[in-house]
């Protein structure tokens, strides 16, 4: 697989950076977070539960979070107890902590192309193989190509999948077809590690989650609430099923657990009610930035190279034209103070055209404008130098 490791140091490093517009890091914007609602919610805990938050805790997690997490869950259709949920450092946490535990050197992973490049260094470091099933928005894998894959030989040891607004392609698995791919995975014996941070992101319709579908013995999820709440609080959580006391051990062995005065905080803010407005704000917000920047692709982009529309979150998938151009685009987008994503890092092998992910959440307005202007000239250039024509998508 391809070395993305560079590449997402860089990518965190150029976060802060003044001179940058970022559309590169797919983290969301500080302008809106619900900081009154934080501080609200700080206060009172600290009030009241200053002993608590400030003391050693179980490596599962605080129990005020972990019953909050119950109610949160409830809310999507998965029936949870607090002795199920594992808190961790943010979804990398949460991913880490299933794939630490279920997998060895050597398995068989089933997993989305394109995917989250911090899960396949996770699974790279992890030592094992990679059998990815092609995924784009309007081209999502149906049931039977998730079954054809998992059936094949070796048969592997489990399916990753991002099932809504997956990073970085935006596809979303219908909720008709969630049920069907669970079914196929518990008859062939074959857990599944479902990622649904994005899902609360979602424009329309949120589908229930995987783990709905399920009693938990097949379903593996991982989530957290740094794309929704604030990132800053590193708060992820796990269901791992039947892997929760070695998930609990490993997690333990490493840090003996998670940061607890964020626990407190995000316990104190799910219990106030405020998720709900707050994700309606973000939801409209992002439809507005994704609209703008579509509306720029779509004007500005060369024939042949499409920007797909995910219907929710803040990121945007951009395809076609010839691979070689991934590199050429990025460095001439950062000579030109606009950072963005070359696809090639969500890929376990060089990809077949030339892809980028855009991040419309973290500029301004108007820099969000000129950074799409500029990515759309950037990329006409270089497939003009390719022998592309330019026009209309």
């Amino acid at each position: 697989m391809p070395n993305s490791r560079v590449r997402l140091l860089d990518l965190m490093r150029q976060t802060e950076d003044p001179r940058v517009i970022n559309l590169a890091a797919g983290i969301p914007s500080p302008d809106f977070l619900p900081l009154d609602a934080l501080k609200t919610a700080l206060e009172q805990e600290v009030a009241s539960q200053a002993r608590a938050m400030f003391s050693y805790h179980r490596p599962e997690g605080a129990a005020p979070l972990r019953e909050a997490i119950c109610d949160y869950l409830g809310q999507r259709g998965i029936p949870a107890k607090p002795e199920e949920v594992l808190v961790t450092v943010g979804c990398s946490g949460a991913l880490a902590s299933v794939i630490g535990t279920v997998l060895r050197k050597g398995d068989t992973v089933v997993c989305e192309a394109p995917a989250y490049y911090g899960l396949l260094e996770l699974l790279g470091d992890a030592g094992v193989k990679f059998r990815p099933v092609p995924t784009a928005v309007g081209q999502e894998p149906d049931p039977k190509r998730w079954e054809k894959a998992i059936r094949a030989t070796p048969r592997p040891k489990l399916v990753v999948v991002t099932s809504s607004l997956s990073n970085p392609s935006g596809a979303t698995l219908p909720e008709e077809w969630r049920p069907k791919l669970v079914e196929i995975c518990r008859k062939a014996r074959v857990p599944i590690l479902e990622d649904d941070i994005y899902g609360d992101l979602l424009g329309q319709g949120r589908p229930k989650p995987l783990r709905a579908f399920d009693d938990g013995k097949t379903v593996l999820l991982a989530t957290s609430f740094s794309k929704t709440v604030a990132p800053g609080l590193r708060i992820g959580f796990s269901l791992p099923g039947a892997w929760m006391e070695a998930a609990a051990d490993r997690q333990c062995r490493q840090s003996i657990h998670g940061a607890v005065p964020p626990e407190y905080l995000t316990a104190a803010f799910l219990r106030s009610g405020r998720l709900r407005g707050h994700l309606e704000m973000l939801k409209t917000v992002y439809g507005k930035r994704r609209e703008l920047a579509l509306g720029i692709l779509r004007r500005g982009l060369p024939e042949g190279i499409r920007a797909d529309d995910p219907k929710g979150g803040y990121m945007l998938w951009v395809r076609g034209g010839r691979a070689g151009m991934i590199d050429e685009v990025r460095k001439k987008c950062l000579e030109q103070g606009v950072a963005v994503v070359g696809g090639g890092i969500f890929f376990t092998s060089t990809p077949k055209e030339a892809c980028f992910r855009l991040n419309c959440a973290r500029a301004t307005v108007e820099d969000l404008a000129r950074g799409m202007e500029t990515f759309c000239e950037v990329v006409t250039a270089a497939a003009n130098r390719s022998g592309g024509r330019k026009g209309r998508t």
